[in-house]
């Protein structure tokens, strides 16, 4: 390990637990561990998880001095995040969640980028997609760039359209996890005390890509290199698969979230479509999680008329009728069109398709 000692650590490192696997728990911890440098700390924000992942934390951080832990009532990810931010002694902030890992020269490159892009309130790096033992390569630009990349003044609206495309994007094997991810970079704290750039406490999905849009938008500059030392990994029974019955109720708070960000930073006819067409996408997720999920145990009849309270709230409504489907993808245009005509039972059909089409990708993939 090599000796970059300071009075205060030049980054926190920000790692939110709750009900971690314990083997996915320990390859983080031990991926933190692994540093090599000591120009850090990590703060192992304990969220009131009813495991014994409270337990491992306190034993990582007696190993190791440049941990730390908190242990809070469960206030979910956002609290936790924010609880970080407020709590870091470094100058920068890093996320990384209980569930990846880093590679061991992951905090050595930090201090490096840091060096060479002083003037930067946000450096990103990139990282692998973690699948069915599989590692992917992933650009947050879509494709391979080489040398460090400047977003300043309107450049930085190219990071915010990644974050809300239009659709008509070429499509890129490179292009799985997108820039609206806090994972792979790092904020500078000051900025965001400052710029009260926080995460929305309550929303339960989708946090940093709220977060992220109003960071983009406030930063003075953001550097970007396409280097990949963070792991993302998918688990196929994850949160982001499971029957989740109030998911209408989390995506209608996110639907608020992101337009408040459009009204009051691009109140343009393009960025409410970018919006509409993003929402596209996540009402086909509320589908998915709840009116098509086969651990939903209603009865058909239930499920439609769920999803017809549901999909006639305003704002969905608003998106439903709005969006428009020209030069989109057909899936897209087929969504819509079941939408606006009420045809629930027929996207029920279609959202199951996809997801057996899905499934058997991911068993093809393993055998």
């Amino acid at each position: 390990m090599k000796d970059t000692a300071r009075e205060q650590p030049l980054i926190t490192i920000v790692v939110p637990v709750y009900k971690v696997p314990y083997d996915m728990l320990k390859q983080c911890l031990e991926s933190i561990c692994a540093q090599s440098v000591s120009n850090f700390e990590a703060i192992l924000i304990d969220d009131g998880s009813p495991d014994e992942c409270g337990k491992v934390c306190d034993e990582y951080a007696a190993k190791d001095a440049r941990m730390r832990v908190i242990h809070q009532e469960n206030g979910g990810l956002s609290v936790v995040r924010n609880n970080g931010i407020n709590a870091a002694k470094g100058d920068w902030v890093c996320f990384v969640d209980g569930d990846d890992w880093i590679e061991p020269e992951s905090m050595e490159f930090a201090e490096q980028y840091i060096k060479e892009c002083q003037d930067g309130d946000i450096l990103i790096w990139d990282e692998f997609y973690e699948v069915g033992g599989i590692s992917k390569k992933n650009c947050f630009l879509r494709k391979e760039v080489s040398g460090i990349l400047c977003f300043a003044d309107t450049e930085r609206e190219q990071l915010i359209k990644l974050i809300l495309p239009d659709g008509t994007e070429e499509p890129s094997p490179l292009a799985i996890v997108d820039i609206g991810t806090a994972n792979a970079r790092l904020y500078r704290k000051q900025f965001l005390i400052e710029k009260n750039v926080y995460n929305m406490p309550g929303l339960k999905r989708m946090q940093d890509n709220v977060f992220n849009l109003w960071a983009f938008s406030k930063a003075e500059k953001i550097y970007y290199q396409c280097k990949r030392l963070y792991h993302y990994v998918y688990s196929e029974n994850a949160a982001t698969r499971k029957y989740t019955p109030d998911i209408a109720d989390t995506m209608y708070f996110l639907y608020r979230c992101m337009n408040d960000f459009v009204v009051k930073t691009h109140n343009t006819a393009e960025f409410h479509q970018r919006l509409y067409l993003r929402f596209v996408r996540i009402l086909s997720r509320c589908f998915e999680l709840n009116y098509a999920n086969q651990h939903n145990p209603k009865s058909i009849m239930e499920k439609i008329n769920k999803a017809k309270a549901d999909m006639e709230r305003p704002y969905f409504r608003e998106v439903i009728e709005k969006c428009d489907a020209k030069n989109q993808a057909f899936r897209i245009y087929l969504i819509l069109w079941l939408l606006r005509h009420k045809r629930y039972f027929g996207m029920i059909i279609l959202t199951r398709a996809n997801a057996l089409t899905r499934n058997m990708r991911l068993i093809l993939r393993k055998s």
